[in-house]
């Protein structure tokens, strides 16, 4: 298929805490960090439809850019819902549920290390391909992150949430306090976790920098950057509220144990 200029779902990302980390860290989490960016540099490539061998079923391939912490990905979506039939509503299911999961494994990956992920998704006109990304879609999804966001969550703009076909996704979207809707990669970060051998260490992994976190940033008097841990810590615990019986037995928890209020 041949790159063409036309409507994308567009997500920017950003790592929170990443420049300061950058200039004023030691040796062992610099190594930590290094890690973090070379895993990423794979997921680099172009927008594809991968195909089972003897199978009818496919699964969809974003194109992705990294840069340093900055990382662009991109759904186009007229081959997306040709795909589907010229069914919109299954085709953003299908982009949302797939970037979700894409998402919380990005931000699960970052958050071992301290780092937050914050950033903005639209749907416009965008060219990306071989590297390159360019158009308004981009520019709007980097002014979500940089001016709307604020707290470590993917804002959706209105192009996508004046569709009523992307917004009726509970399993994936979330409308905030301040009415703002959100990629809801934080739940299912949670399910993830329940399929993986070690998601007790993980979930204790979490606590850890969480609560870390608060008590250093609290200490320091650092108020924007405790706002945005407190805001990631306050939608952990809901999660968790919210989560079944079989998923908590799952993290090895009792919500009693979550160490912060």
């Amino acid at each position: 298929m041949e790159p063409k200029y036309e409507e994308h779902f567009t997500a920017y990302l950003d790592f929170l805490g990443f420049s300061e980390a950058s200039t004023n860290i030691n040796d062992a989490t610099r190594l930590k960090v290094l890690d973090l960016l070379l895993s990423l540099s794979p997921l680099r490539g172009d927008y594809n439809i991968e195909h089972s061998q003897n199978s009818s079923t496919f699964a969809i391939k974003p194109a992705i850019s990294t840069f340093s912490d900055h990382i662009v990905i991109s759904y186009p979506l007229r081959p997306v819902i040709a795909q589907f039939g010229q069914s919109e509503p299954l085709a953003a299911f299908v982009i949302m549920n797939e970037f979700t999961w894409r998402l919380a494994a990005i931000a699960t990956a970052a958050l071992r290390i301290g780092f937050l992920v914050r950033g903005g998704a639209t749907v416009g006109n965008l060219y990306h391909a071989g590297g390159v990304v360019f158009g308004e879609a981009l520019v709007e999804a980097f002014y979500l992150e940089s001016r709307t966001s604020v707290y470590p969550r993917v804002i959706l703009s209105q192009n996508i949430t004046g569709r009523q076909s992307w917004t009726e996704l509970p399993r994936q979207i979330a409308k905030d306090n301040d009415g703002l809707y959100h990629v809801d990669y934080i739940t299912i970060a949670l399910q993830a976790a329940t399929l993986t051998a070690d998601c007790k260490v993980w979930l204790a992994d979490v606590f850890a920098v969480i609560c870390a976190n608060l008590r250093e940033l609290k200490s320091k008097g650092k108020l924007a950057e405790l706002a945005k841990w407190t805001w990631f810590a306050n939608h952990v615990r809901a999660a968790l509220e919210s989560a079944t019986p079989e998923t908590l037995e799952l993290l090895g928890l009792s919500l009693e144990a979550i160490p912060w209020s």
